[in-house]
């Protein structure tokens, strides 16, 4: 073997440092040179996922969803929502990124997170935002539509449309067909609380009607 150079540093440093040893990765490199290579090598390189495939899930309140008119559309009803966020409760599972559990009072602090990380969105009567309180009488309401005027309807479908993506489930086939039948989501209105007006010699719509109207 020739004596390997003392020099460890300057231009010629790296040339010195490998000159004692076989160059086994390049295109010269001998038969003996790659006979010392870890067979399993090659078989593990094959099963390490490429760098696309490697993700992580980081903060579910960071994913983007799309709007329309200035606004998430809610493709879930009051009702669905309603029962989405009771489950949530039910099954006592964790919120995303913490030890805490859900609850009524972490779903209120969720969905004012969610409401200060983006643009103002217009709420109806002299609501001021979510609140436990207004959470609280949210969960009680009922119909398709009750408590659709709750900013606890608006940030409760945010907040679960975004859960849904950060656990990649998929839409219902009820969420699939409101997209195509109302683009725009849901009015966010409840009939309970609402009037309508309608002009001379035109037909009042069904609460129904109202429940299925977009924006």
């Amino acid at each position: 073997m020739p004596k390997a150079a003392r020099h460890t540093c300057g231009p010629n440093a790296a040339v010195n440092r490998k000159q004692p040893y076989p160059d086994i990765f390049s295109k010269s490199a001998s038969k003996t040179g790659k006979e010392n290579l870890d067979p399993k090598a090659s078989s593990i390189s094959k099963t390490l996922p490429k760098s696309d495939e490697i993700t992580t899930k980081g903060d579910y309140r960071d994913i983007h969803l799309d709007e329309v008119k200035g606004e998430v559309p809610c493709y879930d009803n009051a009702a669905t929502v309603r029962r989405k966020l009771k489950k949530l409760l039910q099954d006592k599972s964790t919120i995303p990124g913490t030890s805490k559990k859900w609850s009524q009072a972490s779903m209120a602090a969720e969905m004012q997170e969610l409401e200060s990380r983006s643009h103002p969105v217009e709420y109806n009567l002299n609501a001021t935002g979510p609140t436990a309180r207004s959470l609280g009488n949210f969960m009680k309401k009922s119909g398709q539509m009750g408590g659709g005027d709750s900013p606890c309807y608006y940030w409760g479908y945010v907040m679960l449309e975004k859960l849904r993506i950060y656990n990649a489930e998929k839409k219902s086939k009820p969420r699939v067909i409101t997209e195509q039948e109302i683009p725009t989501g849901h009015m966010r209105w409840d009939p309970s609380t609402q009037k309508l007006w309608c002009g001379p010699g035109l037909p009042m719509p069904s609460v129904g009607e109202m429940n299925n109207t977009g924006r």
